[in-house]
């Protein structure tokens, strides 16, 4: 078990998590941080732009993983 602390970005302003989750491996980290990023996109509605969402997930000993979604726009058609 370790601690994991899950900080937000979006559009570049930093919510740094300041308690932290006791989860058993990187793993079950990861599955929080995905899921996390997507209820915080679906939460969001409809943005102006292309926003980026990101959540960063670090340990006492530094950064260990993260997930980003962006929007973006494909003018290939």
């Amino acid at each position: 078990m370790a601690q994991y602390f899950f900080d937000v970005i979006a559009d570049g302003k930093l919510a740094a998590d300041k308690e932290g989750t006791i989860l058993p491996d990187i793993d079950a980290a990861r599955r929080k941080a995905t899921i996390s990023l997507a209820n915080l996109a679906r939460n969001m509605g409809r943005l102006e732009g292309f926003p980026r969402f990101a959540i960063s997930v670090r340990t006492s000993d530094g950064p260990v993983y993260e997930t980003v979604l962006q929007w973006g726009l494909d003018t290939r058609h």
